[in-house]
């Protein structure tokens, strides 16, 4: 009986033993396995903490007030409609009273301004024809005409090139022009120029001296041609 004893003890402690061991291996699992690493756990009867949120980087995201492309430079109101000091004009008016105001032609002074009737005077250097119109306008009405029409025309703008060169000539003013590229368009040097002075002579007097060497390495020395201006290439003298 005693022994009977000691065996059902000992069968009992090895139950309790297993039931232990299943007990604390399932805990295991239930509280601390977790297929997703990076989630927080939590042990019994504590809530588990909220995900981490992670924000999207915003490095690349473009500012609300971002202007779009800037307007392209081309079309009306290029360089080449633009009016410049010495351009001739010719200023017309109509729907006015009699007896009327005569059409006036002149050039642009070296102040950037022609000066009209009534002494009217409007800077007309840097805009085009249609935007000098306008300004014409505005400067009579309503305080000199009650309404008026004006029409700007420009005269064919040309400059000069003179001298040594295969082709000496009046030439269109297109815009964009140097003394380098007027002397190319005029058929080049003869075989007789002076390619050190170039002179070249602006519509408002002023005088300027070109090397064609130089200006053929460094285009700051190839300076702008402007309308009614003159190249002139001299003769070698040796």
């Amino acid at each position: 009986m005693k022994l009977l004893r000691q065996r059902l003890l000992k069968s009992l402690a090895l139950l309790a033993s297993c039931f232990a061991g299943l007990l604390f291996s399932g805990c295991s699992h239930l509280y601390y396995a977790d297929p997703n690493p990076t989630t927080p756990f939590a042990f019994p009867g504590q809530n588990a903490p909220a995900p981490e949120t992670r924000v999207a980087s915003l490095d690349h995201a473009v500012p609300s007030g971002t202007p779009a492309s800037a307007p392209s430079a081309t079309g009306p109101g290029a360089p080449s409609d633009i009016l410049s000091v010495s351009d001739s004009i010719a200023v017309s008016f109509s729907d006015i009273p009699p007896p009327g105001i005569l059409p006036v032609t002149q050039r642009i002074a070296n102040d950037g301004k022609i000066t009209l009737p009534f002494n009217v005077k409007v800077v007309a250097a840097g805009k085009t024809t249609s935007q000098l119109q306008d300004d014409i306008r505005v400067a009579y009405v309503p305080t000199i005409f009650v309404q008026m029409t004006v029409s700007v025309t420009s005269e064919e703008r040309v400059f000069y090139v003179e001298g040594e060169v295969k082709l000496a000539s009046r030439q269109v003013y297109k815009g964009d022009m140097t003394v380098l590229r007027a002397i190319t368009s005029a058929g080049g040097f003869t075989d007789f120029a002076q390619r050190k002075k170039i002179q070249l002579r602006r519509a408002n007097g002023e005088k300027h001296t070109i090397n064609w060497y130089k200006a053929s390495q460094d285009p700051t020395l190839d300076l702008k041609v402007f309308p009614n201006d003159l190249i002139t290439v001299l003769r070698r003298i040796w």
